[in-house]
This record gives structure tokens, C-alpha cells and sequence, in this order.
């Protein structure tokens, strides 16, 4: 059982840092993208707390050997760093559990009967919404945009009722810690960070993350203004000659 952080946590990361992180059963170094003030609170969590304990454990087994596309940075690194965002937003164990397994029905052979039976259904519903159908046997790059129209739509259909907020957290935390991620390698790599993805238009990935943005915006006016002023800085940075999809600054209500 996680309880605290390692010994072997440095207290202050540089440039010439080496270190195992326990959390991620890594070798890390330097400034690369970590996670560092969001483990101290998941340690925490982690020992108080029996089914986000066991959701970690369960995604860290799931997604054992998988890292971010076109890096050698664990997979692991997005759920913690999804479930950072959602803790922020709610208390509920639920919804923060679902916020680290969120990927497992998308990215592993994890099914959500399986899911289902080991944390119930109400969390495998919110996996399962916040799953892309990736129509295998397609190629990827000739289904992004239909997917990410897909979730777009689904989006923008979510009322207010528990469960559909309960899921835009999710996904809302899942949006941001994936723009956090790529102004990340934007900052290391500039323009070539496009050649890694299935889209490579960078136009492409800056109307998907704006229509979101602006999704968030409507969705979560007066309620997460730090978030969602985060979500615009990132954005304005990475696609800063997209902004005009922005152009309404994001936390305040239309």
C-alpha cells in the first residue's frame, strides 16, 4: 500500500535530477513532465480510501507498459494527473475512481461487464462515456475526426442531471490533463509535436480543443473558473492563431 511519498522523492527537481518515482514504478529525470504536487494528496487519498485505491491499482495493472504517444512518459502519468483535475472538483470516491480508469475500456482489453462487476455499474457507465468507439479495423487517422465529432456531440448534449455532471468531470479533467500534456511537449519540441499524432494538422487538434473549450465554458460558468482559465492559457499558448475559438474568455458565461 502507497501511504506516503518515497525517500527516494527528491525534494526539488533540476534539470540534472535523476529519481525513481514509487508512484509510477518509473525512472524519471530531469524537468520531464511529472506529477510531483499531485502525489503527496493521491498517496494520501490512496490510504484512506479502498475503492480509489483499488481503481488505482487496477489501472496501473491495465496500462503496465504503455506511455504517452511518441514518449517514454508512463501512461499512468495522464489518469494520475486526470484524477488531480477531478479531485478538484469533487469529493465523490465514484467519480474520482472513474477519473484513473477512464481510459481502460478505450486502451486495454478491459471489458465493462468486467468493470461493472468489480466496481459497479455506476462507474463503468462513466468509463463507458467517456470511451471513443475507435472502429478497429480503420485506419486511425481516417476516423479521427469523425470520432472527435462524436464526442463533441455527446458533450454537448449533457444536462445537469447527477450522473451527466459526474461524467463532464471526467471528461473535463481527461480534456485538460491531454492539453496540459501537449503544451508539455510543445514547449520541448515545437511544431513537430504534430508529426507524432494520427491528425497531424495542427489546425484540426486546435478546433477540437476549442469547440471542448467552449463546451466547458457554457457547462461550467461560475463553478470551476481556475480550471477553466487554465484550459484557456494552455490552449492560447499551443494554438495561439486559433484563439479566436476562445475569443470569449473562458469562465465567463455567454
Amino acid at each position: 500500500m502507497i501511504t506516503r511519498m518515497s525517500d527516494e522523492c527528491p525534494e526539488q527537481i533540476t534539470e540534472s535530477t535523476s529519481y525513481y518515482c514509487p508512484l509510477l514504478r518509473s525512472k524519471r529525470k530531469g524537468k520531464e513532465e511529472e506529477i510531483c504536487s499531485i502525489c503527496p494528496l493521491l498517496n494520501k487519498r490512496l490510504a484512506g480510501n479502498k475503492i480509489l485505491r483499488e481503481a488505482f491499482f487496477f489501472a496501473q495493472k491495465a496500462h503496465e507498459g504503455q506511455f504517452r504517444k511518441g514518449t517514454d512518459i508512463p501512461y499512468l502519468i495522464h489518469l494520475v494527473r486526470t484524477w488531480g483535475y477531478v479531485s478538484k472538483m469533487t469529493e465523490d470516491k465514484i467519480v474520482q475512481a472513474a477519473a484513473l480508469l477512464h481510459d481502460v475500456l478505450e486502451d486495454t482489453p478491459v471489458t465493462k461487464e468486467e468493470l461493472a462487476g468489480r466496481f459497479g455499474s455506476e462507474l463503468a457507465e462513466l468509463v463507458a462515456g467517456e470511451s471513443e468507439c475507435k472502429r478497429e479495423g480503420s485506419p486511425a487517422q481516417e476516423t479521427w475526426e469523425i470520432r472527435k465529432r462524436e464526442t463533441i456531440e455527446r458533450l454537448k448534449k449533457r444536462g445537469k442531471a447527477e450522473e451527466e455532471q459526474a461524467a463532464m468531470r471526467v471528461s473535463f479533467g481527461d480534456k485538460l490533463a491531454n492539453l496540459y500534456s501537449m503544451l508539455y511537449e510543445y514547449r520541448q519540441v515545437g511544431e513537430r509535436l504534430w508529426n507524432k499524432f494520427n491528425q497531424k494538422e495542427k489546425s484540426r487538434h486546435g478546433w477540437y480543443y476549442g469547440e471542448l473549450g467552449k463546451i466547458f465554458r457554457r457547462y461550467f460558468a461560475g463553478e470551476e473558473p481556475e480550471l477553466l482559465e487554465e484550459y484557456r492559457e494552455y490552449y492560447k499558448e499551443v494554438f495561439g492563431e486559433n484563439e479566436e475559438l476562445l475569443s470569449t474568455k473562458i469562465g465567463v458565461a455567454n
